[in-house]
C-alpha cells in the first residue's frame, strides 16, 4: 500500500503543481495540462501505426509553437525584470548602477569600438592603431550600436549594457531548446531555462556591458546548431566565437571536433585519410575559424608583433607552465566554490549530480553528440589555471574575474538538469521503496536550496553591482572628464586604468598605458623606467604610485568612501616633474 501511495506522490508531485504552489496563473495550469494531452497523444502515435501520423503532427507542432511562444514570452519578461532589480538598486547612495558600467575595461572596448564608428578603424589614441581590445567582434557589433544609438541620444553605457542584455535574453532560450533536443521532459527544459535567467552571475553579466553574454550565447548556439545538424551556420558561429573570446579557439575544438570524428569513424574501419565528405564537413565547421582567426592574428602581429592581443601578455603568467596542481585546486574551490550550484550542500548534491548526468547520457544513447557539454567546463577551467595566478579559497572572485569562465554556468545547469530528468524518470519506473520515496525529497532538497541560495546571491550581486558602477563612475569617469576640461590640449598623459580615462579625455591628448593593454612596450616594465623613454607631461596613478613629491606634483584627485572594484581608493591626477633630476 505505501510503495502505491509513494508513486501515486511522485506522479502528482510534477513541475504543473510546483508552478501552481508558486502562485502561476491558471493559463500556466491550462498549459501543463495540455502538455500531458500532448504526451498522451504522442505515445498513442508512437503506439499504433494506424493512426495518421502527419495530421497528428501538424496539431502536435501548433502546440509545440505555442508552448515554445509562452517561454520565450516569460524568458524575456523574467530577463528584464531581474536586470530591472540590478540597474535600479541604488546601494552606493546614487543610480550609478543605470548609467555605470561595473568596470574599466567596458571602457576600453567603447573607445576602441567610437573609434570604430568614428574613424573606421582600430584606434586607441586618435591615428594610432593598436592591439589592445580583446574582443573584437564585441567592438565591431558595439560599434555598430555606438554609431546608430548615440546620435539618438543613447549613452555609450547604455549602447554596451543594452547589447549585452540583448545577447543574455537569448541564453535562456538556447539552453531551453538544448534540454528539448536532449530529450528531457519539457518541465525540466523550462526548469533548465529558468534557472539560467536567475543565476546571480549569469543575471550580473547580464548588464555588465561586457562581451560574456555574447559569448555564452555564441557557445550554446554553436552547440544547439551542430546537435541539429546545421554544420554552415555552425561553423559561422564557431568563427565568431574565435574572436569573440580567446577561450573561443578551444571551444570551436571541441564542438566542431565531435561530428567531424563521428562521421569519420563510422565511414573507416581503420585509420585512413579523409574522404571527400570529411573533408566538406571540416570545411564547413572550421574554415569560419580558421580565416577570421588568421586575419585577428595578423592583425595583433602587425601591431606588437605577437599573434595575441596586449591583453594576454599582460595578464597571462607564464611562470605557471602548463600544468599547475596547486593553481587548478585553488581555480575549482575558489570560482566553483563561489557559484549557487556548489554552495553549501548543494556541493556534494551537484557533484553527485554531475556524475550521474553522464550516466544518463550514457544510459540514453547521447553521450557521444554531449561530449562537448562535459568537456568545455573542464577544460576551460584548466586552461584558466595555466593563465591567470590565484591564490587559495580566499580570493576575491568578482567580476572581474569571473567574467572569464561564467559561459559554463549554463553548460553546468544543463548537466544537472539531465540528472534531475534522469532521477525522476527512473523513480517512476521503480519497484524499489527507497527510491520511490527517497527521490520527491531530493527533488524538493534540491530547489529548496538552490532557491534559497538564487535569493541571497542575486542580493549580495545586485549590491555588489551598484558599487562597483559607482566606483567606476565617481572616480574613473569623473577622472577622465578632469582630465578633459584641465589638461592642455596636445598633452602627452601616463595612465595605470586606460578605459574611461582614454573615452573622456580630449581626442588629441595622447594617452599611455602603462599596464600595456593598450601600450605593448610597456608591458611588464617598471613605471621609472617607463617615464624615462615616454616622457609624459601628465601622470593619472593610483595614491600608492605618486608618493614621490620630488617626481610629481599633485593637481586632483577623487576617491570612493567603499572600494569594491577599483585598484585603489584614491585616483591623483599629477604633473610630471623635471625627469633628468630625479631618474
Amino acid at each position: 500500500m505505501l510503495k502505491e501511495l509513494n508513486k501515486i506522490m511522485i506522479a502528482q508531485v510534477n513541475f504543473k503543481n510546483l508552478i501552481s504552489l508558486l502562485g502561476i496563473n491558471k493559463r500556466m495550469d491550462d498549459y501543463m495540462t495540455n502538455e500531458v494531452f500532448e504526451e498522451t497523444q504522442e505515445d498513442k502515435v508512437e503506439s499504433n501505426s494506424d493512426i495518421p501520423v502527419e495530421g497528428n503532427e501538424l496539431l502536435l507542432a501548433d502546440n509545440v509553437l505555442w508552448h515554445d511562444l509562452l517561454f520565450y514570452v516569460i524568458a524575456v519578461i523574467t530577463t528584464l525584470t531581474l536586470a530591472g532589480f540590478y540597474l535600479l538598486n541604488q546601494s552606493s547612495g546614487g543610480n550609478a548602477a543605470w548609467v555605470g558600467l561595473p568596470l574599466d575595461d567596458g571602457w576600453i572596448h567603447l573607445s576602441y569600438a567610437r573609434s570604430l564608428a568614428e574613424n573606421g578603424w582600430f584606434y586607441y589614441n586618435p591615428g594610432e592603431a593598436e592591439a589592445g581590445m580583446s574582443s573584437p567582434a564585441w567592438v565591431i557589433i558595439l560599434g555598430f550600436a555606438y554609431k546608430v544609438l548615440t546620435p539618438l541620444n543613447v549613452s555609450p553605457q547604455w549602447c554596451a549594457k543594452g547589447l549585452s542584455l540583448l545577447f543574455a535574453i537569448g541564453v535562456p532560450i538556447l539552453v531551453y531548446h538544448l534540454a528539448k533536443a536532449l530529450k528531457l521532459d519539457r518541465k525540466w527544459a523550462w526548469a533548465a531555462g529558468l534557472l539560467a535567467i536567475l543565476e546571480p552571475n549569469l543575471a550580473y553579466g547580464n548588464v555588465a556591458g561586457m562581451e560574456v553574454s555574447m559569448f555564452t550565447f555564441l557557445t550554446l548556439l554553436a552547440l544547439l546548431l551542430s546537435w541539429y545538424e546545421r554544420y554552415i551556420l555552425a561553423g559561422l558561429v564557431l568563427g565568431l566565437m574565435v574572436i569573440t573570446r580567446g577561450e573561443g579557439t578551444l571551444n570551436a575544438l571541441i564542438i566542431g571536433i565531435i561530428p567531424l570524428g563521428m562521421l569519420y569513424f563510422k565511414g573507416h574501419q581503420n585509420l585512413k585519410f579523409i574522404d571527400k565528405n570529411e573533408l566538406f564537413l571540416g570545411l564547413k565547421l572550421f574554415l569560419p575559424s580558421f580565416l577570421l582567426g588568421i586575419a585577428w592574428v595578423i592583425y595583433n602581429y602587425s601591431i606588437n608583433g605577437h599573434p595575441l592581443p596586449n591583453s594576454y601578455y599582460v595578464k597571462h603568467n607564464f611562470a605557471l607552465g602548463y600544468f599547475n596542481l596547486e593553481n587548478i585546486i585553488n581555480v575549482i574551490q575558489g570560482y566553483l566554490g563561489h557559484l549557487l550550484l556548489f554552495k553549501g550542500i548543494m556541493l556534494p548534491l551537484t557533484i553527485t549530480l554531475l556524475i550521474i548526468a553522464i550516466y544518463a547520457l550514457y544510459h540514453n544513447k547521447q553521450l557521444i553528440m554531449s561530449i562537448p557539454l562535459i568537456l568545455i567546463p573542464f577544460i576551460q577551467l584548466y586552461a584558466f589555471s595555466i593563465n591567470i595566478k590565484v591564490l587559495a579559497v580566499a580570493t576575491p572572485w568578482t567580476y572581474f574575474t569571473r567574467r572569464y569562465m561564467d559561459f559554463i554556468i549554463p553548460i553546468l545547469i544543463l548537466l544537472i538538469i539531465v540528472a534531475l530528468d534522469f532521477l525522476w524518470k527512473a523513480a517512476s519506473r521503480s519497484q524499489n521503496r527507497f527510491i520511490i520515496t527517497s527521490t520527491p525529497l531530493l527533488m524538493y532538497v534540491v530547489i529548496i536550496f538552490i532557491t534559497i541560495n538564487l535569493f541571497q546571491f542575486n542580493k549580495v550581486f545586485i549590491e555588489e553591482y551598484s558599487w562597483n558602477t559607482d566606483n567606476i563612475e565617481k572616480v574613473e569617469v569623473e577622472m577622465g572628464k578632469w582630465v578633459r576640461d584641465n589638461i592642455p590640449a596636445n598633452a602627452s598623459i601616463a595612465v595605470t586604468d586606460a578605459g574611461a580615462v582614454r573615452f573622456w579625455s580630449r581626442p588629441d591628448h595622447r594617452i599611455i598605458d602603462f599596464m600595456g593593454l593598450n601600450s605593448y612596450r610597456c608591458i611588464g616594465r617598471p613605471s621609472t623606467e617607463l617615464l624615462k623613454e615616454f616622457k609624459p607631461e601628465y601622470a593619472v596613478f593610483f595614491r600608492e604610485a605618486v608618493s614621490d613629491s620630488n617626481l610629481y606634483h599633485e593637481l586632483h584627485s577623487v576617491k570612493t568612501i567603499r572600494n569594491t572594484v577599483l585598484g585603489g581608493n584614491e585616483l591623483v591626477a599629477v604633473k610630471v616633474l623635471n625627469l633628468s633630476s630625479t631618474l
